[in-house]
């Protein structure tokens, strides 16, 4: 099993990024939170999963520690394959996810692209002892201004690292302040209008 490869970002797409070690570049899924924190050309040390099916071999990885140790966790529950971990991770981030488990909150992880409430239901009920053990911070709940500036910044990093223009991704952002969505929301939406 690979646990981390170090090496330099050479590109980077929609659903993930390409990381040259020692000559060899790894395409590497991600999460959107990953994916605006990376930058072409730098050097960063990526936590990884390999997962092996019958017909596909993939490499899943993640700036931190803490989101790789949720991916696995999600994936780890019945019905949860690495695709809708990632959605998950892409909407929701990692501590809100925790947060969402132990406070039996369907109604958050339902927000996650491909969850359900049955789904949601499952997540909680196999992982809420495990996550109990892990630290919890305090995170708010709502939608508040502080939330959509966090989101906003993520996703005006990860369109620029896609290659788009501050002052198009600041256009189609604006536009999109009332709308109350996910992170995942607000890049698909966004992307939708620079195109």
């Amino acid at each position: 099993m690979i646990s981390y490869i170090k090496g330099d970002v050479r590109a980077i797409s929609e659903e993930g990024f390409i990381l040259e070690a020692n000559n060899i570049g790894y395409f590497i899924n991600s999460s959107l939170t990953t994916l605006a924190n990376i930058k072409i050309n730098n050097e960063y040390k990526i936590y990884t999963s390999m997962q092996v099916r019958e017909d596909d071999i993939s490499l899943f990885g993640f700036e931190s520690e803490e989101e790789l140790e949720m991916f696995l966790l999600l994936i780890s529950v019945s019905s949860i394959g690495p695709k809708i971990a990632i959605g998950m991770l892409s909407s929701i981030s990692s501590d809100e996810i925790k947060l969402a488990i132990v406070n039996n909150d369907i109604d958050k992880l339902t927000k996650a692209k491909g969850i359900g409430k049955k789904t949601a239901s499952r997540i909680i009920l196999e992982l809420v002892d495990k996550v109990k053990k892990m630290a919890i911070p305090e995170i708010p709940d709502s939608k508040t201004e502080d939330n959509f500036t966090n989101d906003y910044e993520v996703a005006r990093q990860a369109l620029k690292n896609l290659g788009y223009l501050d002052n198009e991704i600041a256009r189609v952002l604006r536009e999109l302040k009332d709308e109350n969505l996910s992170l995942e929301a607000l890049i698909k939406e966004s992307l939708k209008r620079l195109i």
